[in-house]
């Protein structure tokens, strides 16, 4: 597990955008290959430990050579939803 993110959040027009950014040492002493799926883990445990009932959708890794940093780029939906069960 990622311990040491940041957490950036936007609303615009009603719209909750967000984006956490992983320093690369972290994140390549768990994973090996960056891909949205395990941009989709790394966000939902985050969700989860924050108590955070928002769904992530649209959600997008960014990592370019010269980076210090893994962005993890989501839309968040709040409206409608329900308690939001994480599986175990």
């Amino acid at each position: 597990m990622i311990n040491n993110i940041i957490e950036k959040r936007t609303v615009k027009d009603g719209r909750h955008s967000l984006m956490l950014e992983i320093p690369i040492d972290d994140y390549q002493g768990i994973y090996d290959e960056y891909n949205n799926e395990i941009a989709a883990e790394i966000l939902e445990m985050h969700l989860e430990n924050r108590a955070d009932d928002g769904r992530p959708t649209d959600i997008q890794i960014q990592h370019g050579q010269k980076d210090e940093v893994v962005r993890i780029l989501a839309n968040i939906e709040y409206l409608g939803n329900d308690h939001t069960e994480y599986r175990n």
